[in-house]
């Protein structure tokens, strides 16, 4: 028998996995909304996982690169909310702390 070599990562069928809309709404009303339909997939519509930004403020620039594995966006009335998603093989319980640090500028926290 002749072993069949593959090249699938699990990042990307994890990626693949959650674009889509009916899967990616019921993980979030699942996490922020006791299971109550408050995310509806029809709503939810993909947007550029490159999330980067220019930080200034009072004379201080800085650039935050960032690109997130799955993000969507969703209409409320006049809001708009952006939702995403970052996937994980393994715990690291400091992650979220990780990724927030990343998105606001610099920090002290060692990586």
């Amino acid at each position: 028998m002749t072993k069949v070599k593959t090249k699938i990562t699990p990042d990307t069928i994890l990626k693949n996995f959650w674009k889509d809309n009916k899967r990616f709404a019921d993980l979030f009303n699942a996490c922020f909304f006791d299971g109550n339909p408050k995310l509806n997939p029809d709503d939810l519509t993909e947007v550029d996982t490159d999330v980067s930004s220019l930080l200034q403020f009072h004379g201080y620039a800085e650039t935050v690169k960032r690109i997130v594995d799955v993000v969507k966006k969703s209409a409320y009335g006049v809001d708009f909310v952006i939702l995403g998603i970052e996937n994980q093989s393994k715990i690291h319980y400091a992650m979220p702390l990780r990724h927030m640090r990343k998105s606001v500028g610099r920090s002290s926290f060692p990586n």
